[in-house]
């Protein structure tokens, strides 16, 4: 089982070679990162984007040009299309963002006729934190696409943690619903979906794993905080997975590993038929290439 990130570098290095689509991949900072992981055998890369400035870029970093293909397209629209039209034609296996805005990038992902949503597929945020205090990679979702995920939104959410679970040879991953108690209540609505979906769990509705909720986020990781409060919970204590009930939780969770615990994160959006790798403009190289090594790794076992 991977427990750390730099496990998983290992694993997909062991692994057939995927290759990754960049859309608009002439900035920096995308660069960087994309060559860090070439350089390690991670993925093979494909920069669509403007030529020049790509050069440019590597010239004044001392990158060699040479290690990526390049499609010229300054159109970073256009380029954003061409790079999802490259997974689609089987030439790369996950794409990533580069220097296009978000709204541009997701129109393409989700192109009706060249786009990679599947029919009945849900686009979803999975995080994968790496956090000295906790013994293990734990995965959580959803801190930046779903506002206030509804139930069926949530089984489709806990479904896409398992495959990152199981993608890191975790056989039969625990997931934590979180909310503000152990107890049912209907006055937080939260608590009454993850009752549910423990449920839906215990049924077989849900599969891959063990879900159990609801559950205050201390509880779900200490144990000791399980023998205080007396919770008694098969995931309690030594949760792989942290599913939250809206954006605002998630996002707060997310942006906390690394500024206050001195973590390291990695994400993707599920819910396509390849990886897809939306890092955000503050998300440093760490961030970034971690990114592009869970995704490897999700294309693998895909």
């Amino acid at each position: 089982m991977v427990k750390k990130l730099s496990d998983l570098v290992e694993m997909v290095k062991g692994s057939e070679t995927q290759t990754v689509a960049v859309a608009a991949g002439q900035d920096p900072d995308t660069i960087t990162a994309i060559t860090r992981a070439v350089t390690q055998g991670v993925v093979k890369a494909i920069l669509v984007g403007d030529e020049d400035k790509i050069k440019d870029v590597c010239k004044n970093a001392n990158i060699d040009v040479s290690i990526f293909d390049i499609v010229n397209e300054p159109d970073s629209k256009k380029a954003a299309l061409k790079a999802v039209m490259l997974v689609k034609d089987g030439k790369a296996q996950m794409v990533m963002k580069g220097l296009v805005k978000t709204p541009d990038y997701m129109r393409a992902i989700l192109n009706k006729e060249a786009g990679l949503l599947p029919k009945g597929g849900l686009l979803s945020h999975v995080t994968l934190c790496e956090i000295e205090s906790y013994p293990k990679l734990l995965i959580a979702t959803d801190a930046a696409i779903l506002p206030l995920p509804d139930l069926d939104q949530k089984a489709k959410m806990i479904g896409y943690t398992f495959q990152v679970a199981h993608a890191l040879g975790i056989e039969n991953p625990k997931a934590a619903i979180i909310s503000a108690t152990e107890t049912i209540s209907s006055k937080i609505p939260s608590s009454m979906d993850a009752a549910i979906l423990t449920g839906m769990n215990l049924r077989k509705q849900i599969t891959g794993g063990i879900v159990d909720g609801p559950l205050a986020l201390d509880v779900a990781l200490s144990p000791r905080k399980c023998e205080i409060k007396g919770v008694t919970s098969p995931v309690g204590g030594d949760a792989d997975i942290v599913v939250f009930p809206n954006i605002e939780a998630a996002n707060t969770f997310y942006k906390s590993v690394s500024l206050l615990a001195g973590g390291i994160t990695a994400a993707v959006v599920m819910g396509t038929s390849v990886p897809v790798i939306l890092t955000s403009r503050s998300d440093d190289e760490d961030a970034k290439f971690y990114s592009i090594v869970m995704a490897a790794a999700l294309s693998i076992n895909h």
